[in-house]
């Protein structure tokens, strides 16, 4: 197994949309399905703010956390062993708790408030900051599917740089979900499973995850077929780091936008590890299409190259799943 220290990712700064930063972005994508993303527009101090405020929830009495149990729009808290991701691994769902915003409206930040915890309560300075947080993910979730239309050669008759934005808007409906999740160290639950959360590939378009120093964790199953951990990495850049930016984000390929690609981008499959005997906290933003977008082939001529001869003959927009029934098809072979 590769040592922590060692980082099998790329690192592409994306403050520049061109040409060159779309084909970095693209071939890493093509290949391992992750990368870190840096030249972002998120500070170290509000990093650490949202890991603090995700701490202080989860530290609740269990009997709080439950008041807000996970709903029909996967919204709220999910407890320990209620999510299974790979049903192969173990009998029990994975040892770890997570909270869901979502229902976001990316104009104002607003997300679903019924199932707001009171740490989180609507109106309060924290839910204020959620907002300003799910606002700053959407536009760097845009930034790299605009750089991803660049790279895929999408013709500017068919939409050009705008083809994901224009299915994934500011104002539309997604199932687009943040998400806090914490993973008790070995002596406090569950000793006997290391694996806390089972192998998997994430269900949307592409995942932007915040880890923390120290409690790093999270595995892919690279090119070589071994297991990889993605550590922690502070930016190579001494101006980010001078003006207070938060390091490198992880951001890797979901399984609706390898399918709407053939196959072209990776849906890699991860899992999460807790080697050292420590809490693990992680931020996560599952970025999904508008909800009646149908998974119709992207019409880039490094898909159509990707295709097999007749694949898409006689097949009707209607023929495709949409991205809400993909999702919802996912959750329900997801959850205890």
């Amino acid at each position: 197994m590769t040592a922590a220290k060692e980082n099998p990712l790329k690192v592409v700064d994306v403050a520049n949309l061109d040409a060159k930063t779309a084909d970095q972005i693209l071939e890493g994508f093509a290949t391992q399905g992750f990368l870190f993303v840096d030249g972002h527009d998120f500070t170290q101090e509000e990093v650490d703010h949202f890991f603090e405020l995700s701490k202080q929830y989860f530290a609740l009495p269990q009997e709080v956390k439950d008041k807000q149990a996970i709903d029909a729009d996967n919204c709220g808290y999910t407890s320990f062993h209620q999510e299974k991701l790979d049903p192969k691994l173990q009998l029990r769902g994975d040892p770890k708790e997570a909270f869901n915003f979502g229902l976001f409206n990316f104009i104002t930040g607003d997300c679903k408030k019924e199932q707001l915890p009171e740490l989180f309560a609507y109106g309060s300075e924290n839910y204020k900051f959620i907002n300003k947080m799910s606002k700053k993910y959407f536009e760097l979730g845009s930034r790299i599917l605009n750089l991803l239309a660049i790279g895929l050669k999408i013709d500017e008759n068919e939409g050009g740089v705008n083809w994901f934005s224009d299915r994934h808007r500011t104002e539309g409906t997604s199932m687009t979900t943040m998400r806090v999740l914490h993973y008790p160290p070995s002596s406090k639950l569950d000793g006997d499973q290391v694996i806390r959360a089972g192998a998997h590939t994430d269900y949307g378009a592409i995942t932007l995850l915040f880890q923390q120093k120290g409690q790093e964790g999270l595995e892919l199953f690279d090119t070589t077929e071994n297991w990889k951990p993605i550590p922690y990495v502070e930016s190579a850049n001494a101006e980010y780091r001078a003006q207070g930016k938060a390091a490198p984000i992880v951001v890797n390929i979901a399984d609706q936008l390898s399918f709407w690609t053939n196959k072209v981008l990776k849906s890699t499959p991860h899992r999460v590890l807790v080697p050292n005997d420590v809490d693990r906290y992680s931020i996560v933003f599952f970025f999904h299409a508008d909800n009646d977008v149908r998974l119709t082939p992207i019409p880039s001529p490094i898909v159509k190259a990707a295709a097999q001869p007749g694949q898409y003959d006689n097949k009707k927009p209607e023929d495709y799943i949409t991205s809400k029934e993909y999702l919802l098809k996912r959750l329900k072979d997801t959850y205890a």
